[in-house]
């Protein structure tokens, strides 16, 4: 997207994106965990994410048969955003495993998928508060809310393992 702005469309394409992140971020501590209750906590956490996607997916597929074309952000808000949603959220697929090789507990896990529901709430958060059309604004608002529900999780999670 290096000669052209981001749009709205874009801002969904971004949010499967990072779910697809997540699901892999999960999909690798499951992998690595030696615990069942660990693992049983991974797999939750991993299908979560798949529902996200699977979700915006579809929000996606009803925005592009509605709308003939988005208005693109402007090149300092498409700047700003690509900045939000690059590597900030959950790592790359490829780079997934041997982030949680490099995480030693539970905790530490938790604490790294608490900050990138954090960090995709904020970005939710902008896109819909630079968003030109009110649908689209809903839908980000709506992607912000099913975050900000996982952050809740996580938070219940965390305490629950200290």
């Amino acid at each position: 997207m290096k000669n052209k702005l981001l749009n709205e469309l874009d801002g969904l394409r971004v949010a499967i994106e990072i779910e697809k992140r997540g699901h892999e971020f999960y999909q690798q501590a499951y992998n690595q965990s030696q615990e069942a209750e660990h693992k049983d906590l991974f797999l939750l956490l991993r299908d979560e994410e798949t529902h996200h996607m699977e979700k915006f997916q579809k929000v996606l597929n009803k925005v592009q048969t509605t709308k003939s074309e988005c208005e693109s952000f402007t090149a300092e808000t498409a700047a700003y955003l690509s900045a939000l949603a690059s590597d900030h959220v959950f790592p790359k697929e490829e780079e997934a495993a041997r982030t949680i090789a490099s995480l030693k507990t539970i905790d530490t896990i938790l604490a790294v998928a608490m900050q990138a529901e954090k960090d995709s709430i904020l970005l939710y958060d902008e896109l819909a508060g630079k968003s030109k059309s009110e649908e689209t604004r809903k839908v980000f608002a709506a992607l912000k809310a099913e975050e900000q529900q996982h952050v809740v999780k996580l938070r219940e999670m965390i305490d629950a393992w200290a």
